[in-house]
């Protein structure tokens, strides 16, 4: 009998999910324009930063503060794009358009969505990093 908890180990789904949440091509490319070696660093400087920018976001929301939030969004976006977090940017950039759009409150209505989509990236791409580049 199998003693692993299910809870503590990975499904085929959950990998796949997870996969989808980092796009391998971005970090390929960024290998190729720099090297593997710096690729740790950048995550690392990534999530450190993300988290500042999700407080920052959680913050905006519930003080019902657009500009914060479209700034924040615009920024964590940009920088889950670079990185491989491509459905991740691609909601901070939802969020900004309905910002910028002045659609406010379903901007904040997304931002507990955005922020379990942003835990679930980020310690993707922390796996990812974890797996080591070459």
């Amino acid at each position: 009998m199998n003693s692993t908890i299910a809870s503590d180990t990975k499904t085929d789904a959950d990998q796949q999910a997870d996969e989808l949440l980092v796009d391998e091509s971005v970090l390929e490319q960024m290998i190729l324009d720099t090297s593997a070696d710096i690729i740790p660093i950048l995550i690392d400087h990534y999530v450190e930063e993300s988290q500042t920018r999700l407080v920052a976001i959680q913050e905006a929301a519930t003080s019902k503060d657009a500009q914060t939030l479209e700034f924040e969004v615009h920024t964590l976006g940009s920088t889950a794009l670079s990185l491989g977090n491509r459905p991740l940017g691609e909601l901070a950039r939802a969020l900004e358009k309905q910002c910028l759009e002045q659609n406010h409150e379903d901007a904040f209505s997304k931002v507990s969505e955005l922020i379990e989509l942003a835990e679930r990236s980020i310690e993707a791409l922390v796996q990812r990093k974890n797996a080591g580049f070459s």
